[in-house]
């Protein structure tokens, strides 16, 4: 399921710049996760289990496709907390990880110039290794961002990334399925492009 979603996310991606000749832009930086997974019980309060984890991230997005454009998200992630019911928990496994992908339809709006607004919605897909489980998660992503125009090739990126997903597409879903998943990532990080340019900075002249 994982390479699927990802092979198909990029081959549509690529497509779609290259058939219709547009201009495709990359971006990176560092991201903070907040996983939260709920365990629904009859006779007591729901189990919460929540993650928090941080890493790197690596945007592709096309440029100048017909009302929409596309854009592949694609982070790796260290867990340094976990919690039970809001308690801390110590993890048993020191080489827990997450891989994280996202692919959907961006809009850019650009009305103020000098800082533009940006919003998207797409596919979801993360795989988490705990200290149960190889955990597989799928289902809808919403992004909301801005980005700050530095110079005419360089740009400050902030993204906001909201998912709701099923959790259980992994070896938990027999012993133990979770109610649902939802999670929130922060993205921080910069582009530079010599092809597409800022038409509007706050540095003139210069790459």
């Amino acid at each position: 399921m994982k390479k699927f979603f990802t092979i198909i996310a990029i081959l549509s991606l690529c497509a779609a710049a290259f058939a219709l000749d547009v201009d495709v832009v990359f971006d990176e930086g560092v991201s903070y996760a907040q996983v939260t997974r709920v365990e629904k019980l009859t006779d007591r309060s729901n189990f919460v289990r929540e993650n928090m984890m941080i890493g790197a991230y690596f945007t592709t997005k096309t440029v100048g496709l017909p009302l929409v454009d596309l854009e592949l998200d694609v982070s790796a992630y260290y867990p340094f907390y976990q919690a039970f019911n809001g308690m801390e928990q110590h993890p048993r496994n020191v080489v827990n990880y997450a891989f994280d992908s996202y692919f959907g339809a961006y809009y850019d709006y650009d009305y103020f110039k000098y800082v533009i607004f940006s919003g998207s919605l797409g596919m979801h897909y993360m795989y988490q290794l705990t200290d149960e489980w190889h955990m597989n998660y799928l289902g809808l992503g919403l992004t909301i961002g801005f980005e700050l125009p530095v110079s005419p090739g360089w740009t400050i990126i902030n993204r906001n990334f909201v998912s709701l997903d099923n959790p259980n597409l992994g070896q938990n879903k027999n012993i133990q399925k979770f109610e649902g998943c939802y999670s929130y990532h922060i993205n921080l990080g910069v582009r530079y492009s010599r092809r597409v340019r800022n038409e509007y900075s706050y540095i003139k002249g210069g790459s």
